[in-house]
């Protein structure tokens, strides 16, 4: 599965600060998500270096710091329940 704006909410913090809380379900493994890149179009939703994602996967869930470097959006290991 890809990516989608859809799947993605901000639950904790404002916008424009770096340490917000996010949450992504989506019907696709762990693995797949935290895929460097995955989140590249979150910079749409405001997703910034830092910001942590609360991701709900096929497998599991997870939570994951967003580090950026460029343009790529890349999801750290962060905790697991898979």
């Amino acid at each position: 599965m890809a990516y989608s704006l859809d799947n993605l909410a901000l639950i904790a913090g404002s916008n424009g600060t770096s340490g917000r809380v996010w949450k992504y379900k989506e019907a696709a493994t762990l693995a797949a998500i935290r895929a460097s890149g995955y989140f590249n179009d979150a910079v749409d939703a405001g997703m910034v270096d830092g910001d942590v994602v609360m991701i709900l996967g096929s497998d599991g869930f997870g939570f994951s710091q967003i580090a950026v470097s460029g343009s790529t959006y890349t999801v750290g290991e962060g905790l697991t329940s898979a």
